[in-house]
């Protein structure tokens, strides 16, 4: 097992300053209710790595850039162009390359991990004039990460 008790505090990214301590994903987890509304958990060079509560269909979108996902709850379906839907269950990854038009859905308890580059707009390219509830966010920091 890897022991962060011993983690030195000078293992910050200096692209990610406020990303120099673990993260425990239940307790970022129940921080928030919102659905389809990321919060950024750490940094990787220049991509956030988010989580979100997902329930429901979202809307049809597309990226400049690949979008990495991992399910760690429940089961996340993605509508894709041109393609079958990608079910994904527990411990289980897919990437919509850039520019695919995606239709994400997840059932009640879905809980996801992604990858974005920083800055990307949770609905990408979406016309939101339909749909007013969405949530547009480039992520959300976790309440007690540093600025």
């Amino acid at each position: 097992m890897y022991n962060t008790k011993n983690m030195s505090k000078n293992t910050k990214s200096a692209k990610n300053p406020s990303f120099n301590e673990p993260v425990d994903l239940n307790q970022a987890y129940m921080t928030f209710t919102e659905f389809w509304s990321p919060r950024i958990v750490a940094g990787v060079d220049n991509y956030d790595v988010k989580i979100a509560k997902v329930e429901g269909q979202y809307v049809w979108h597309a990226h400049e850039t690949d979008e990495f996902f991992l399910v760690l709850a429940g089961e996340f379906t993605l509508e894709l162009e041109d393609r079958e839907p990608v079910i994904l269950t527990p411990l289980q990854v897919f990437t919509v390359p850039r520019g695919k038009k995606h239709r994400p859905s997840g059932i009640p308890g879905t809980r996801i991990m992604f990858l974005e580059v920083q800055g990307t707009l949770n609905s990408g390219d979406a016309d939101l004039s339909k749909d007013p509830w969405v949530p547009i966010t480039r992520g959300v920091k976790l309440a007690d990460q540093e600025e």
